[in-house]
C-alpha cells in the first residue's frame, strides 16, 4: 500500500534517460523523478537546455506541464513562466523549450483516463493540447485565504486531470485537518510547508495517497507549490465541517480562460 512520502529533490540524482513512463526528451536535459515507485501518479522536475523538446507518443494519460521559469513552444503556442501546457490522453504532440526552462512535468503511470470520478468518463474525440497563461483556467482561493490558479480541474469535456498552484503569504496558516478522494502531489515552488513538526522547502515533493489525513501549516515566510491529481476529488474535515467537491468553480472561484494562442 502506498504511503505518505516526502521526496526532497536534492536526494536525487539525474536520470540517465527522461525519467517518464510514456514522453521522451531530445536535446540538453538534466531530469529528476521525486516520487515513489509506490504511487499511482509521478512527478518530474526538469531543466531543459534551448531547443530541447519533450515528445509524448500515442499512448499516455493526461498529462501537465508546468513552467517554473523560460519558455516551450507547443505548435506555435508559447507557454510563459508561471504557465502550463495540458497534454490530454494520447495525444502525440512535442513541446520545445525557448531558452533554457525549468518544468514540472506530472502525470500517472495508467494511460487510460479515469472513468469512474464524479464526472464520468472523458469524451474519447478531439483530444488536443491546452496552453494556459499564468492567469490560469480558473481562480478561487479567497474563503481559504490563498490564491488558486487552476489550469484543469477535471471538468473539461476531455481530459479528467486537475492541475493547480496556490500562494499564500500568511505565515504559520494551518488548515484543518483533511483527506481527499485521489492520490496528489503536491510539489513546494517557494517559501515552505509544515507538517507536524517538520518544514519543507522548496524542492520537496508531499506524495499523499487518497483517504491519507493531514494537515498543512504555511512556514514563516509564505509558501507556493503545484498540486496534481490525476481526475477530481472530494476533500472532507471529519466531524468539523462539510466535505466539498475541489475545482475552480467548485469552490467559489471564477473563470479566467487565459488561454494561450498561436502567434
Amino acid at each position: 500500500m502506498a504511503k505518505f512520502t516526502i521526496v526532497d529533490e536534492a536526494d536525487m540524482a539525474p536520470a540517465e534517460a527522461y525519467p517518464a513512463p510514456f514522453a521522451s526528451v531530445h536535446g540538453t536535459v538534466s531530469a529528476r523523478r521525486i516520487s515513489p515507485d509506490a504511487h499511482s501518479t509521478w512527478l518530474i522536475v526538469a531543466d531543459l537546455g534551448d531547443g530541447a523538446a519533450i515528445s509524448w507518443p500515442g499512448c499516455h494519460g493526461d498529462e501537465g506541464v508546468y513552467v517554473v521559469s523560460g519558455a516551450l513552444d507547443i505548435d506555435s503556442r508559447v507557454c510563459p513562466a508561471d504557465g502550463c501546457i495540458i497534454v490530454e490522453s494520447n495525444v502525440v504532440t512535442r513541446a520545445v523549450a525557448l531558452g533554457a526552462t525549468r518544468v514540472v512535468h506530472v502525470g500517472p503511470y495508467d494511460p487510460a483516463p479515469p472513468t469512474d470520478g464524479i464526472y464520468g468518463p472523458p469524451s474519447d474525440r478531439d483530444h488536443g493540447v491546452h496552453v494556459i497563461g499564468a492567469g490560469g483556467w480558473f481562480a478561487s482561493g479567497s474563503r481559504e485565504r490563498v490564491v488558486a490558479r487552476w489550469f484543469a480541474d477535471s471538468t473539461c469535456a476531455t481530459c479528467r486531470i486537475s492541475f493547480f498552484h496556490v500562494a499564500r503569504a500568511d505565515a504559520l496558516v494551518r488548515d484543518l485537518p483533511h483527506t481527499h478522494t485521489q492520490d496528489e502531489i503536491i510539489y513546494v515552488l517557494e517559501g515552505s510547508v509544515i507538517i507536524g513538526r517538520h518544514e519543507y522547502g522548496p524542492g520537496h515533493a508531499l506524495c499523499i495517497p487518497a483517504n491519507v489525513r493531514y494537515s498543512v501549516t504555511t512556514g514563516p515566510g509564505g509558501m507556493a507549490f503545484v498540486n496534481y491529481r490525476r481526475d477530481v476529488s472530494t476533500q472532507a474535515y471529519g466531524q468539523a465541517k462539510a466535505p466539498e467537491l475541489e475545482g475552480g468553480l467548485a469552490r467559489g472561484g471564477t473563470a479566467v480562460c487565459d488561454f494561450i494562442t498561436a502567434s
